[in-house]
């Protein structure tokens, strides 16, 4: 086998992608509001934008309209019906930081909402995968697993760390 270039990792992680979004489309758009007037279901882009704030601490307007490649004004606009809607709130920044920036955190509401939605997506896709026979399923596991691990580490391996997906 020849030499496997960084330009056909991408390529093939781009691919990924793409099917990622169809299979999700196919069989988790039901769990999302699409317009974000159905009460109790989160849009897409709120679920994903809790989960930043969640874990990954990203939590100013500048930060997340970066993160998702979306305008600031788009982000506001989303951020603010989603503190009038009770998920997130609002906090002025401490002494000394810039004046100009809010802080955005989850509410319990926020917390609920996300906690609620993500056992959703574990249920309809567990039933998806439990249609797999075994072999394929551990298949599917072990390298999503290794997927995840080389993306996380960027390639290193530490011994005896455990990494949390």
């Amino acid at each position: 086998m020849s030499e496997v270039r960084g330009k056909e990792i991408a390529a093939l992680i781009i691919n990924l992608n793409v099917n990622l979004v169809c299979w999700s489309r196919l069989h988790l758009e039901q769990i999302f509001s699409t317009n974000g007037k159905e009460e109790g279901k989160l849009t897409i882009q709120q679920f994903n934008i809790l989960i930043y704030i969640r874990d990954f601490g990203i939590n100013t307007v500048s930060e997340i309209s970066k993160a998702f490649c979306l305008s600031k004004s788009s982000t506001s606009l989303t951020i603010s019906k989603m503190v009038a809607k009770g998920y997130l709130i609002k906090e002025a920044p401490e002494e000394g930081d810039d004046g100009r920036k809010i802080y955005f955190h989850l509410t319990e509401k926020g917390h609920a909402s996300l906690q609620e939605t993500e056992s959703t997506i574990m249920e309809v896709a567990g039933q998806h995968f439990d249609s797999f026979d075994a072999e394929k399923r551990k298949t599917l596991f072990n390298h999503l697993y290794m997927i995840n691990h080389l993306l996380i580490t960027g390639g290193t391996v530490n011994e005896g760390k455990t990494y949390t997906f």
